[in-house]
């Protein structure tokens, strides 16, 4: 299979890896940075998943780990192993986000952006996150054996920025599609 084939080529590890290290390691930034609306934001998933979630240290461990993904999915073109808490993070995340979908209103930020735009949990972002899963996956895989050349530093910037543009693209539909949807 040709496709196949491609996604074990080293630029796509490259691209793969910087695109989720760069979200992983601006969210946890973000997170460390605003600690009070993140702690805002756990509250909210502790009171609809019936206050059993211990947000204090959530508050402190989540963009640790996040962190740490961040520097593992970076690792990863070494060895693929690394990518693993990227793996897990993102996968929480997902199934987060989908419970919080099925509750309703009572979530009324995902914590999942940069932004100051509040954003419930949805559907749609759960799959979003099972996206980037599926992603991060990829990056478990050996990567082919083929020396860079001069021009794979290029593809490399322009496939990154092509990345997150799509990223922020699907952020700003999926909010939108939310906001349309309030009374």
């Amino acid at each position: 299979m040709v496709i196949a084939a491609y996604l074990h080529d080293p630029v796509v590890h490259l691209t793969s890896a910087a695109g989720l290290a760069l979200l992983l390691g601006a969210s946890a930034l973000h997170k460390l940075r605003d600690r009070p609306g993140f702690a805002r934001v756990l509250a909210g998933y502790d009171h609809a998943f019936g206050g059993r979630l211990p947000v204090a240290a959530l508050a402190w461990a989540l963009p640790l780990l996040e962190l740490l993904a961040a520097v593992g999915v970076l690792a990863s073109f070494w060895s693929p192993l690394a990518a693993w808490p990227a793996v897990l993070l993102l996968g929480l995340y997902a199934t987060a986000l989908a419970l919080g979908a099925r509750r309703g209103a009572v979530i009324g930020d995902c914590g999942c952006h940069l932004g100051g735009t509040r954003q419930p949990p949805s559907t749609a972002l759960a799959w979003r996150n099972l996206l980037l899963v599926v992603l991060a996956l990829n990056l478990l895989a050996p990567v082919v054996a083929r020396p860079l050349t001069g021009l794979d530093a290029p593809v490399l910037g322009f496939a990154l920025g092509c990345g997150v543009a799509l990223y922020l693209l699907a952020n700003l539909l999926i909010s939108n599609r939310l906001s349309l949807r309030e009374p």
